[in-house]
């Protein structure tokens, strides 16, 4: 898969937020008030943080599982960073020590 550029900022904002000391929950919620990231971001960019093909963020968005949405068009889809940031902290799992 191939790393788009809003990817790649995630990821170094990521490793920023992680190497400050943030980690669970409150990392995430970190990388949704963090605006040296866009607003929005494209399926191809939440495919390219995730790890999957677009394919699959279709997939959850159309079963109702994903991240909330903005349908701007019928074929023109964007993903607001908090919702997206913030439905990651939601899948976040947190093991007994």
């Amino acid at each position: 898969m191939e790393q788009t550029d809003t990817a790649k900022a995630f990821n170094v904002r990521l490793s920023f937020w992680a190497a400050s000391g943030l980690n669970g929950a409150d990392l995430y919620e970190a990388l949704a008030t963090d605006t040296t990231l866009p607003a929005f971001f494209d399926p191809e960019d939440l495919a390219a943080i995730q790890g999957v093909k677009p394919s699959a963020i279709k997939k959850h968005r159309n079963r109702g599982s994903g991240p909330e949405f903005v349908r701007l068009t019928a074929k023109l889809v964007k993903y607001p960073r908090a919702d997206f940031c913030r439905h990651l902290a939601s899948k976040f799992v947190r093991r007994a020590a």
